[in-house]
């Protein structure tokens, strides 16, 4: 089966932990991949605005799904943006304990937002993910769509903050629901909203068949897209969870994991010969 889709994650599957890539391997791969009619997919919990910057030479022409599949654009023509209505973002904000204020991101259109009360250290982390990032006193006052809300935490305190919110209202009542994408971040999305929906809006303007995708990932966040494809890679470094139900693995992100998928896409050598 022709491969017509190859898509990728970017925070600990096509990005190292210095948060960069090969970039020299990786524009020759393009160049190909180009040259063989396979559209090349940015898959991330990240905002728009940070995962263009890692793709200035060809941002303009590659497609993005960006907040966990909320946010779709292709070659810089928006398909999708899901939002929380106005009533919904207030009532959620309500049955939000106060005490999550600090290490609350609100993910909206034009910019993703902090409170002003988030101390020094979390939002050094959080400015690393968000290219356009603005502090504000209130989330009440915000003049925004939001797509999202993200909870930053300490390494130990990831899978309390994600049972605490399992058992939210707004999660039973299916307007939000938890997922951990990697690097101690619990985000709150739209249902059915994440990375594969993203990917099968892609897949019926291109009229391409999931069998012919090719998708990578790290987390659990890469889950729905993993199992929705053709040929589902997990790079080494990944969760048990989703080498659990990945068909297919490859060397860790350190190692240039996604890379070498490209290279035996390229050159047809197995799952792809």
């Amino acid at each position: 089966m022709t491969v017509k889709i190859l898509a990728v994650d970017m925070d600990g599957t096509f990005l190292n932990s210095k948060k960069q890539y090969n970039k020299a391997r990786f524009l020759k791969q393009y160049e190909q991949l180009k040259q063989n009619n396979i559209h090349f997919v940015v898959a991330s919990g990240n905002q728009l605005a940070k995962l263009i910057t890692y793709f200035p030479e060809i941002n303009h022409e590659i497609a993005v799904i960006a907040e966990n599949g909320a946010h779709v654009v292709d070659a810089g023509q928006e398909i999708a943006f899901a939002h929380l209505s106005q009533q919904q973002y207030i009532e959620i904000l309500k049955a939000i304990d106060s005490s999550y204020i600090s290490t609350m991101v609100i993910c909206g259109k034009q910019s993703a937002y902090v409170h002003s009360s988030m101390n020094a250290e979390d939002y050094a982390k959080v400015a690393r993910y968000f290219e356009k990032l603005t502090v504000v006193d209130d989330f009440y006052a915000l003049d925004d769509l939001v797509c999202k809300i993200t909870f930053t935490a300490q390494e130990n305190e990831s899978f309390a903050i994600f049972e605490h919110f399992q058992k939210q209202s707004f999660v039973a009542d299916k307007v939000l629901v938890p997922v951990s994408s990697g690097f101690n971040f619990i985000d709150l999305i739209l249902p059915d909203q994440h990375k594969a929906h993203g990917l099968n809006l892609l897949l019926q303007k291109w009229q391409v068949e999931p069998n012919q995708v090719v998708a990578i990932g790290d987390n659990n966040n890469d889950m729905q897209m993993i199992k929705a494809v053709g040929y589902g890679f997990a790079v080494e470094n990944a969760v048990e969870a989703l080498k659990a139900v990945a068909p297919y693995t490859t060397v860790s992100n350190e190692q240039e994991g996604a890379l070498e998928v490209i290279d035996l896409v390229l050159q047809h050598q197995p799952p792809f010969a």
